[in-house]
């Protein structure tokens, strides 16, 4: 029972932990696109989680937002011409 116990706490703080971590804002030192903030926060983050490391470049032309940073990585997220992002393919070397 002990074990159960403490393996259901063991969970619970790895949970919180991880809702903690992912609600921190990324740092994003140059930015074209005219996105919301939370959409850009968003097409961030998946750059990030293919490799892109802080401080971000975003540079949006001709539907395709190229994501940048201070690792060799950039990632070309197809997202289209209208307000919104939507997206479409992406691509990381």
């Amino acid at each position: 029972m002990n074990k159960l116990i403490r393996n259901g706490l063991m969970l619970s703080l790895g949970l919180l932990v991880a809702v903690s971590a992912g609600a921190k804002d990324l740092k994003i030192a140059a930015n074209n696109t005219a996105y919301e903030p939370e959409d850009v926060q968003k097409l961030a983050s998946t750059a990030v989680k293919m490799g892109v490391k802080e401080p971000l470049n975003m540079n949006l032309a001709a539907g395709n937002l190229t994501v940048s940073g201070s690792s060799s990585t950039s990632c070309v997220i197809k997202v289209g011409t209208a307000k919104a992002p939507q997206i479409a393919g992406i691509s990381c070397k």
